[in-house]
């Protein structure tokens, strides 16, 4: 059974690296949202801690997003120099964040599939 979580986190892991790259972000804080909570009903509580506060800002960025925006990126304001500074560097920190979880879940398949 771990086998089977940690193959589906990996999965969704590679889908989270192609999505934070594109900035789609309510497909990412669905998948994103999945994953954490997969992580607290298999008891992985380390991977659940490390995984909860990203999903936590997902959703706070995807709730506080003012009512006359599209989106969380507001083509119109997102050109500001301040705002895509600080729009790219939240989408590298994402980024190597998916990276990290992804060589994580892949270390833990591999265990867990050895232990099987």
């Amino acid at each position: 059974m771990e086998a089977v979580v940690f193959v589906f986190s990996l999965l969704d892991c590679c889908a989270l690296i192609f999505l934070s790259v594109y900035f789609w972000v309510i497909p990412e804080l669905i998948g994103h949202t999945i994953v954490t909570v997969l992580m607290l009903i298999s008891l992985h509580w380390f991977i659940f801690l490390l995984n909860l506060p990203v999903a936590t800002w997902n959703i706070y960025r995807y709730i506080m997003v003012p009512s006359g925006n599209m989106g969380v990126f507001d083509p119109t304001e997102i050109h500001n120099r301040g705002q895509l500074k600080s729009h790219m560097k939240e989408a590298m920190i994402k980024l190597g964040f998916h990276l990290l979880c992804f060589f994580m879940y892949l270390y833990s398949m591999i265990l867990a599939l050895i232990n099987d």
